[in-house]
């Protein structure tokens, strides 16, 4: 018992270090080099339990998942053309190479021998095709996959050279495409046409190590996975069990009954409690920060003043919030961009805590009174959320801006986010504070910018100064003035205090003891490689 409580202890403390060491695992791995993947008679006879918040609303639509939680349902099932290191290196997976023809033209070399878990082998056509969708199919628009890949990579076609070259043009210069790509996830397009969106979401089809063959929606739901022998990265355990639990706590007391193999979104407060049975917890990096946004294009709003958003940024106590709610291991944020992603700017600073600076900004701004409002939440998401969320709400009330919380459920939020349902104006039915942190899921800022920008369908926030700048360092080629327009535009941004940033995010595993070869790299969990110790 002492020596797993320590091992556990160790890797916690010790995870930097542990990141690299996986990284570099990862490298391989995706490269087809070195250790080769378990037969089918090699599987072990089990099964990995996971518990996570909820499940994807749809298994058959990979691109309105790319987002936590649903990211944890889905990557078994599927996979990318590429994948992005905690360090912003973009390396291969479904592609072995790619290359730019010119400003607007990229090809993509496939790899050999892989294909879908119906056994039709994978080639260009299906990237094409996926793509063809997201640009053209209605059910595309409003997804993740569409804003974050199709509008933000300005694609505007996709053809199929050879069966293992495939070439995407952009309505624009996009530098960072094959980093892009590591968020298009790729389905049988043609299984999804042949089935229909309905029943192709009950028995979707990937290229990934799990295939889905049970599939139950809702907040309680449950995906049952069996392992895909033809995968070209085999699981090593036989099937896979992802089952919702809403409540953190829940999460944690499951490993410790000994339900659970796997919980994601543990507390840090859960690290004590595991270590103390024996198991541990996985503290990854992740290029996001955790925050709120203000609804600053309503013209009625308080938050239309940008005063207004800078007082609430001088209320919040980030130093505590990282200091007493997370141990240290979240540090506080300022920017949009997470230490070592590529445009991170070292000088922009988190705003200090100054409540009486607070005040005097909305004295200046007419609210010397302050003013009633309301935070739209989805605690259970993140390490401490909950706690998080009443903290700030209790200090931007005590300087006049006396915040109500409201909990919402994910799927109401994607309709807010979406449009489906609609507030003041025709734009998104959020209030004017919700929850929405900036998620760099290519460990590079163009991922959450244009939803930070005049660039969304119904934006939060349009500076069109900020706008411009996004775009320039988007077109950009050369590589460090484009890391310098991104770093300009931080601190625009850091001034123009669209959002309220608490601290920099990681991502908390709770696994059992009988967990091994367990690494999460920008959510990705690696379900090929784990194994269990009975």
């Amino acid at each position: 018992m002492s020596d797993r409580k320590g091992t556990a202890r160790r890797f916690v403390r010790s995870r930097s270090k542990e990141l690299l060491g996986a990284v570099a695992v990862s490298a391989l791995l995706v490269a087809g080099i070195g250790v080769s993947g378990a037969s089918a008679q090699e599987m072990q006879d089990d099964t990995i339990r996971f518990a996570t918040k909820s499940i994807s609303p749809s298994l058959g639509r990979p691109e309105a998942g790319t987002a936590s939680p649903s990211v944890y349902t889905l990557w078994p099932i599927y996979e990318t053309l590429t994948r992005v290191s905690p360090e912003g290196d973009v390396t291969s997976l479904l592609a072995t190479s790619w290359k730019n023809i010119d400003k607007t033209t990229w090809r993509f070399t496939l790899r050999e021998g892989v294909k879908f878990q119906n056994g039709k082998a994978f080639t260009a056509k299906d990237v094409a095709g996926q793509i063809d969708y997201l640009i053209n199919n209605d059910e595309a628009a409003g997804t993740v996959a569409y804003g974050t890949n199709q509008k933000q990579a300005h694609m505007v076609s996709a053809r199929a050279i050879d069966d293992l070259t495939v070439e995407i043009k952009t309505e624009s210069p996009v530098p960072e495409l094959p980093r892009q790509m590591a968020g298009f996830w790729i389905p049988d397009i043609d299984a999804k046409n042949d089935l229909g969106l309905a029943a192709f979401s009950k028995a979707p089809i990937g290229t990934g190590p799990f295939k889905a063959v049970k599939f139950t929606g809702g907040v309680d739901g449950t995906v049952d996975y069996e392992a895909f022998a033809g995968a070209w990265r085999p699981a090593k355990v036989k099937r896979l069990k992802t089952i919702a639990l809403p409540e953190a706590a829940t999460r944690v007391t499951s490993i410790l009954s000994g339900e659970i193999d796997i919980s994601q979104g543990v507390s840090f407060d859960a690290i004590a409690l595991l270590e103390a049975e024996g198991h541990g917890v996985d503290v990854a990096e992740r290029p996001s920060v955790m925050g709120w946004r203000f609804m600053s294009v309503r013209e009625d709003s308080p938050f239309h003043d940008k005063r207004v958003r800078q007082a609430a940024n001088y209320a919040i106590d980030r130093n505590s919030i990282s200091v007493n709610l997370l141990g240290g291991v979240s540090p506080p944020a300022g920017q949009c961009a997470t230490r070592g992603t590529f445009g991170y700017n070292p000088d922009v600073k988190p705003y200090p805590y100054d409540p009486d600076k607070a005040r005097a900004l909305l004295a200046e701004a007419g609210y010397a009174d302050g003013f009633d409002t309301e935070a739209m939440v989805l605690p259970g998401s993140f390490p401490a959320d909950s706690e998080i969320y009443q903290f700030a709400a209790q200090q931007l009330t005590a300087v006049g801006i006396r915040v109500q919380l409201t909990q919402i459920q994910f799927p109401e939020w994607l309709d807010m986010w979406f449009g489906k349902k609609k507030g003041p104006e025709g734009g998104m039915g959020f209030s004017d504070i919700f929850q929405n942190s900036c998620h760099n899921f290519n460990a590079i800022p163009f991922d959450a910018y244009p939803n930070l920008s005049c660039q969304k369908d119904l934006p939060s926030h349009c500076d069109e100064e900020e706008s411009a700048l996004l775009t320039e360092a988007v077109e950009e080629f050369d590589t460090e003035k484009r890391r310098k327009l991104i770093q300009d535009l931080m601190v625009l941004n850091h001034e123009n205090a669209p959002n309220l940033f608490f601290v920099d995010l990681v991502d908390m595993t709770g696994l059992s003891s009988r967990v091994r070869n367990f690494s999460n790299i920008i959510q990705r969990f690696s379900w090929s490689d784990i194994t269990l110790e009975n």
